[in-house]
């Protein structure tokens, strides 16, 4: 093999990793399929591509079949990142030797270090999730002060700091991917994180959602006309779900065998006639009852999690990085449903505002020149603002100014 050739086939095997681990939205693939080499022509007009998966024969076929379908969207991805002459015609074989699962990851190290700026050490690899908490993580992420961009056809969005790269990652995969130091960090849900088993460092809990500050919960559900009425009426019976391991702990807990199956989506649909109960994730319910399901029990709640490679956070730089970001998603998740507010006050009213003002710490009042009363400045929960401010305007308060928070650290 020529050295042109080498390095061609090197780049290929990066690039079809970096697609299996982060791009292919099949979770079976994620999971279970590891490239082990690739062998092109010399001509590169064709491509042999090994992979080693984990699973029994009909898995391992399965997603083989599911690799051999996705061959169009591999190859336009080969054909937009390393702008070869021919881009190769892909086929995917089963590589019925030795699985070779650290190959991958050191293509996927080796592909983000080239990723950073060459000769810069001082670079932290951030996994934003992909989905459903995206555009919110995106926004908490703002009013922390990083500008992040998603182009929609990329994995790799940009950000306005030279000393981080971002790739989206699914949040169920997350986790797994900061545990191997793939990624140095990532945001995730503390779910996820329970479900790989993966040992990782939790920095900072920050509770948000997709729609709401609030914790989201996996619940047992069934039908409404359904006979079942509690968990302990579900041995024997079948279960679908996305969190498996989580849910198989939770029966285990409670004493009750039953069959439970990964659910690949849809999960809410599968009842009666597939499956006998499902554990779907929920914030407010609504998606439950609109498909006349019943919740019997909560089986755990989960918030968002900021989560560390233990390597990264034993490395001072990086430490000191992550740290930072910290402090700043807490404190524009605290940020996010308070307000700011100034008025003015004369001596004679400022112990009766002070009376009529909750805040977050004790106002800070600051005297006016010319002996004219107090200047005060408070921190509020936004849903009590509207009820305040007329009575801070009758016991005397003028000049009253609210205005949004990014960031409250306390």
């Amino acid at each position: 093999m020529t050295r042109r050739l080498e390095k061609v086939k090197g780049l290929i095997e990066q690039e079809i990793s970096k697609v299996i681990l982060y791009k292919l939205q099949d979770p079976r693939i994620n999971l279970a399929a590891t490239l082990t080499r690739v062998e092109p022509s010399p001509d590169l007009r064709m491509a042999k591509v090994y992979v080693s998966i984990q699973g029994d024969e009909s898995t391992q076929k399965d997603i083989l079949y599911a690799l051999r379908h996705a061959k169009g969207f591999i190859q336009s991805e080969i054909a937009s990142h390393l702008k070869l002459k021919n881009t190769p015609s892909l086929t995917f074989y089963l590589d019925e030797g030795k699985r070779k699962g650290g190959h991958v990851l050191e293509l996927i190290e080796k592909a983000i270090k080239e990723d950073n700026v060459e000769g810069n050490m001082n670079k932290l690899s951030f996994g934003l999730p992909k989905g459903s908490l995206q555009e919110s993580t995106i926004g908490m992420m703002k009013n922390a002060g990083y500008k992040v961009y998603v182009s929609s056809r990329s994995y790799y969005p940009t950000i306005d700091d030279d000393e981080m790269s971002v790739r989206l990652i699914r949040p169920q995969d997350m986790a797994r991917y900061v545990e191997k130091g793939i990624i140095d960090v990532g945001l995730t849900g503390q779910d996820w994180v329970e479900e790989a088993g993966a040992d990782v460092m939790c920095v900072e809990r920050l509770v948000y959602a997709k729609q709401q500050l609030t914790k989201v919960r996996w619940v047992l559900a069934v039908p409404e006309d359904s006979p079942i009425e509690s968990v302990d009426d579900l041995q024997g019976k079948r279960i679908s779900t996305e969190l498996v391991n989580v849910t198989k702990k939770y029966l285990e807990e409670k004493g009750v065998n039953a069959e439970v199956e990964f659910s690949h989506g849809a999960t809410e649909a599968k009842t009666p006639d597939l499956v006998d109960a499902i554990v779907e994730l929920t914030e407010t319910g609504s998606s439950l009852r609109a498909n006349k399901l019943r919740i019997i029990d909560t089986v755990t709640e989960s918030a968002t999690v900021f989560i560390a490679n233990h390597k990264s956070w034993e490395d001072p730089w990086k430490k000191e990085k992550i740290e930072n970001l910290a402090i700043l998603f807490h404190g524009a998740i605290i940020a996010r449903d308070k307000v700011g507010l100034k008025m003015n006050i004369s001596k004679d009213g400022l112990d009766t505002l002070l009376e009529k003002l909750p805040a977050l710490r004790t106002p800070t009042i600051s005297p006016l020149s010319g002996d004219a009363g107090y200047a005060i400045e408070t921190v509020l929960d936004e849903s009590v603002v509207r009820n305040i401010i007329p009575e801070l305007k009758r016991v005397g308060a003028e000049g009253i100014i609210e205005y949004p928070l990014n960031k409250v650290i306390l």
